[in-house]
């Protein structure tokens, strides 16, 4: 069942990002950008995974509508420098739309959570389930050792009399 539910959510949330990729697809754009200062601001790459600098740059998107902002570039990126960017309907900066790969991971990762929520969860029933038959079972033992004990170790009861036996 849990095998079940994470297949099921894995493919909801694949369908979910494959109709976002889509859209964003449509409504993003690659366009050149050329730097027009030095890059600045380097990071070392132990701290930021790869070196990387900013630097302004301008671009045109659509047709004949100029932007300029700051951009991650390479450290010593030259002025003039041509990079490309993703941009969206109005020519602001975004990012990339969302890969098959991206897409992918995402949904097994969905899909591995709910399977491991619904895993716990029946765990979590069953074990509940089995403590409520251990304690009715130990209280049924409990009562019948009351009967049996007396005879079986041959001690007298609280309430028997001299006359019992």
């Amino acid at each position: 069942m849990a095998v079940f539910c994470g297949v099921a959510v894995g493919i909801k949330v694949w369908d979910a990002d494959s109709v976002t990729a889509q859209h964003e697809a449509r409504h993003r754009h690659q366009v050149t950008a050329t730097t027009v200062s030095k890059a600045e601001g380097r990071l070392p790459a132990r701290f930021a995974g790869a070196s990387e600098a900013t630097a302004r740059a301008f671009w045109e998107y659509p047709a004949s509508v100029p932007h300029t902002d700051t951009i991650a570039v390479t450290p010593n990126t030259p002025v003039g420098r041509t990079v490309t960017l993703w941009v969206d309907d109005s020519g602001r900066m975004s990012t990339a739309p969302h890969s098959r790969g991206d897409r992918a991971l995402q949904a097994a990762a969905a899909g591995a959570c709910a399977m491991g929520v619904v895993a716990l969860s029946a765990g979590l029933v069953v074990r509940l389930r089995l403590r409520r038959v251990e304690t009715r079972s130990l209280a049924h033992w409990d009562e019948e050792w009351e009967r049996v004990e007396p005879r079986w170790s041959g001690r007298l009861r609280r309430d028997s009399g001299a006359d019992d036996d």
